[in-house]
C-alpha cells in the first residue's frame, strides 16, 4: 500500500466610482483603501475563531453504499465534536464523471471551510491523470489538502455462482472468450477501471469494460453475473464476500490482507509484479484560511484516533491513518498523482 507520510475569492460587483466622483482627494481615497485592507486582514482570524458556526457539507463523489461513502459518513459524524462550536457535518453524495463531478463542485466552492471533499484515489489521482478534460485539476495544488483517512486493499472478485475459484481459472476463461467477457468498475477512468485494465494487460487476458455507478452497483452486477469479474475496494464489497455471494480470488497489494489471510496476492496467484492499492483523503477548496485548515486537520486526526472509528474502518478493509499533517497530506497527494500518471501511461487508459 502507499506509504502515508507522518505527521477567498473576491466578490463580484460593478465598476468602482472614481475618487473625484465621490468628492475624495487621492490621499483620502488611498487612506480609506489602506484602512479597508486592514479591516479585511483583521476579519480573517475573527472568522476562523468562530469556525464552525453552521453545518459543514462533506461531499462524497460516489453513490451511497461504497467504501468512500462509509469513510465520509464516519468522518462527518465524528469530526463535529472535535471542532467545537456548531460542529455539525452533513454528507452529500454527488456521483458522476468518474467521481470528478463532486471534486469539481468542491474545487469551485467558497473557500471558507464549510465545503469538504472526501475522495479516493479515483477522485484525486486517477481521474485527473486519465481524464484531464473532465477532471482538470491537480489534487495537491488546486485544493487545500486536509488529512489522509486511510489506505485500502483492492480485491479481484467473481460471482460465486460462476464456479471460478482461482486466478488462473479466470484468466483461462477470459482468454477463451477473446474479449467477450466483461468486467465491472465503479466509473469510467476510476481506480477500479484502472486496476482491471492493468490486470488484463499484465495477464494478457482481454475483457470488455462495463462501468456502473458506485461500488454497490458493481456488487449487484457481479451477483447477477452481468460481468465476469471486478477489481474494487474490499471495503465496498466485503459484505458480499463474507455472505458468500462473491468469491475473493486475490488482493492487489504486495502483502496479504490481514482480514483475509488465506487469499493470495495477485502476484502470488500468477500475475507477477502486480501491485495497486487505493486510499481515501479529505480536501477543501484552495485558499481556505490557514487557521480553519488546521482546525479541520486536528478534528480529522482526532476522529481517526477514536477506537470505534478505527475498528469500523479496519473491519471494512481500510487501514486507518495514524495521523497526518497538512503538509504531509499535500506530499502524499503529489506523490500518488505522479504514481497513477505512470500507471495510466502504462495501460493507455487516458480518455480525451
Amino acid at each position: 500500500m502507499p506509504r502515508i507520510p507522518n505527521g477567498p475569492a473576491l466578490p463580484q460587483g460593478g465598476g468602482a466610482a472614481s475618487p473625484r466622483a465621490v468628492g475624495l482627494g487621492r490621499r483620502a481615497f488611498a487612506g480609506l483603501g489602506l484602512a479597508g485592507a486592514a479591516l479585511a486582514l483583521g476579519a480573517r482570524p475573527a472568522a476562523a475563531a468562530t469556525f464552525p458556526d453552521r453545518a459543514i457539507s462533506v461531499i462524497v463523489p460516489f453513490a451511497p453504499g461504497g467504501a468512500t461513502d462509509l469513510a465520509g459518513r464516519l468522518m462527518a459524524d465524528r469530526m463535529g465534536p472535535h471542532l467545537g462550536g456548531d460542529g455539525r457535518a452533513v454528507v452529500e453524495n454527488k456521483p458522476g464523471a468518474g467521481s470528478a463531478l463532486g471534486a469539481e463542485y468542491v474545487r469551485r466552492a467558497r473557500p471558507d471551510g464549510y465545503t469538504l471533499l472526501v475522495g479516493s484515489a479515483s477522485t484525486l489521482a486517477v481521474a485527473p491523470a486519465a481524464q484531464p478534460k473532465v477532471a482538470p485539476y491537480n489534487p495537491a495544488e488546486d485544493f487545500t489538502p486536509i488529512a489522509i483517512i486511510g489506505t485500502s486493499a483492492m480485491g479481484l472478485v467473481v460471482p460465486a455462482a460462476s464456479g471460478i475459484r482461482s486466478v488462473p481459472e479466470l484468466i483461462a476463461r477470459l482468454k477463451k472468450g477473446q474479449g467477450a467477457d466483461g468486467y465491472a468498475s465503479s466509473g469510467v477512468g476510476g481506480v477500479s477501471h484502472l486496476a482491471s485494465a492493468l490486470f488484463c494487460s499484465m495477464a494478457e487476458a482481454p475483457a470488455n469494460h462495463i462501468p456502473y455507478r458506485g461500488g454497490s452497483s458493481v456488487a449487484e452486477a457481479l451477483i447477477k453475473q452481468e460481468v465476469a469479474f471486478a477489481i474494487d475496494q474490499i471495503a465496498s464489497i466485503v459484505g458480499q464476500i463474507r455472505d458468500g455471494a462473491l468469491t475473493l480470488l486475490a488482493v492487489t497489494t504486495s502483502t496479504r490482507d490481514p482480514n483475509f489471510p488465506e487469499v493470495p496476492t495477485l502476484s502470488e496467484a500468477g500475475v507477477k509484479g502486480y501491485e495497486l492499492s487505493t486510499w481515501t483523503a479529505m480536501v477543501a477548496p484552495k485558499g481556505i484560511p490557514p487557521e480553519v485548515a488546521e482546525a479541520l486537520n486536528r478534528a480529522a486526526n482526532a476522529a481517526l484516533q477514536e477506537p470505534a472509528v478505527r475498528e469500523r474502518l479496519s473491519t471494512s478493509g481500510t487501514d486507518p491513518s495514524s495521523g497526518s499533517t497538512l503538509e504531509s497530506t499535500r506530499t502524499f497527494l503529489t506523490e500518488q498523482f505522479a504514481h497513477f500518471q505512470k500507471v495510466v501511461d502504462r495501460t493507455g487508459l487516458r480518455i480525451d
